[in-house]
């Protein structure tokens, strides 16, 4: 079938993955398909790992007529932010005016569709006019309590329209009332607002966290809420210090686990009720196999053990148990929960887990943050590497030497979970330290806004409120 010029398209499309589909077929036969439908998706903007959706939007999007023409599209919360989505979101951000995005940031209810549990994003943008480029302001929509029956839908869509959107350039917030409760914020953005070709727009609740992650992503500068004054730290990428290990499947491939002592000691498991510091220690070990699986050559556990290291970096965590998202280990170590960080300057390791760790760390870490279902988060290798954490190569000896007893303070410190960082001591006492020697401003109320937040405490804001 052949569609026709469109003035609108409505689409919830699937999220089946490509490589999931025809399972009733043979399984050459199914090879086949799946390399077809990869090699025509290279060539409309959309990329087979993303799942059926985008090759929805690449399909339909020549379509829909210029100037007018729109599409409305219930997709992956990940469509925003994910590495596989950049080609549709380059694509609609070419081709269309996006005009409003819209999450939920409810525990009760993360998605819109009837058929998912996972976190979902509402798309809504109009194809943009022959020979027009110019800048697009997305209205961002993040609901705190998302309505479940089409009357309060319909009620919520007409207070949305009637309330104008705060400018993320400016300040204050835009609450959504309805019913004398405050159920979301909308917010006012340019595209080129969001760094890293994102819509990092959804990634928090409120607005105030949203502004201080795009100073520090973008400007490098910390902006507290409720302080005036933003002040400059110095930060690069990690990919600029570090070099993050090998993706935990290529563990498989290389090694079989054994109880026995090895040469190749391994963290694994990430139970939240064991990982409770930013000290770690391997409780396993590894064996290199003597013929690899997976078509590798014989010597590839050796070469993955290259890439060992003594930090640790949390990859996939439930937010509202997680305890620690970095830490260090005494001697290089592989992992099939955490990436193995190998940092160029052996004096800057303690120095970047403690600010990994810190509420400055925790915020760039979430807003890199792939999510999959509310809490449930990922943290991607490429995104890693893109994340900006703190310069150590710009700071003086005798703050490094400072950063350095903090840690050695603190390592052994039990840490309470996310949700309750805001009355962690021992997070306080770090906010603090690295406050003192960065001269940044007072930390407290930026920990205490991410402790709150919905993926981290699995809780309403209108219940934390109450």
């Amino acid at each position: 079938a052949v569609l026709p010029p469109l003035d609108l398209a409505i689409m919830n499309p699937p999220f089946t993955r490509s490589d999931l589909l025809f399972g009733s077929l043979s399984s050459g036969e199914r090879q086949r398909i799946q390399t077809e439908i990869r090699d025509r998706l290279k060539s409309h903007s959309a990329s087979a790992v993303a799942g059926v959706g985008a090759a929805f939007v690449a399909a339909v999007t020549p379509k829909i007529r210029a100037g007018e023409g729109r599409l409305a599209l219930v997709l992956p919360l990940t469509v925003c932010t994910g590495r596989s989505w950049r080609q549709t979101r380059a694509l609609i951000e070419r081709d269309f005016r996006l005009d409003m995005v819209i999450a939920s940031h409810d525990p009760q209810r993360w998605n819109f569709s009837d058929s998912t549990d996972l976190s979902e994003a509402l798309l809504i943008a109009t194809k943009r006019a022959e020979g027009d480029a110019g800048e697009s302001r997305t209205t961002y929509i993040n609901l705190w309590e998302n309505p479940d029956n089409v009357l309060d839908a319909g009620r919520l869509a007409d207070v949305i329209s009637a309330t104008a959107p705060a400018n993320l350039e400016s300040s204050g917030a835009s609450l959504l009332s309805l019913d004398g409760r405050h159920v979301g914020e909308t917010m006012l953005a340019s595209t080129d607002a969001m760094p890293g070709e994102q819509w990092r727009g959804i990634q928090f609740a409120r607005m105030d966290l949203l502004r201080s992650m795009v100073r520090l992503i973008d400007g490098g500068e910390v902006k507290v809420p409720g302080q005036r004054t933003p002040v400059r730290t110095p930060l690069c990428l990690l990919g600029d210090i570090a070099t993050v290990g090998p993706d935990r499947r290529r563990l498989i491939d290389g090694f079989e686990e054994t109880n026995t002592p090895t040469a190749y000691p391994m963290i694994k498991g990430h139970d939240t009720d064991i990982r409770t510091t930013m000290a770690c220690a391997s409780n396993t070990y590894l064996s290199p196999l003597a013929n690899p699986k997976g078509g590798q050559r014989p010597g590839y556990g050796d070469h993955l053990w290259t890439m060992a290291g003594r930090v640790l970096v949390a990859e996939r965590v439930w937010l509202p148990t997680t305890r620690t998202l970095a830490a260090r280990a005494p001697e290089p170590v592989l992992s099939n929960v955490f990436w193995e960080v190998q940092v160029s300057d052996e004096r800057h390791e303690s120095a970047l887990v403690l600010w990994l760790n810190s509420s400055l760390g925790i915020l760039t870490l979430l807003a890199t943050r792939t999510t999959t279902r509310g809490g449930w988060s990922a943290l991607k290798k490429a995104e890693l590497e893109e994340m900006p954490v703190l310069d150590m190569r710009g700071l003086l000896d005798q703050q490094l030497e400072q950063l350095g007893e903090l840690f050695d303070e603190l390592a052994e410190e039990t840490l309470l979970p996310l949700p309750e960082m805001g009355d962690c001591a021992v997070r306080a006492r770090l906010d603090a330290g690295l406050a003192e020697v960065l001269g940044l401003p007072d930390l407290t109320p930026l920990r205490r806004m991410l402790a709150s937040e919905p993926a981290v405490s699995n809780r309403r804001l209108t219940e934390a409120a109450d």
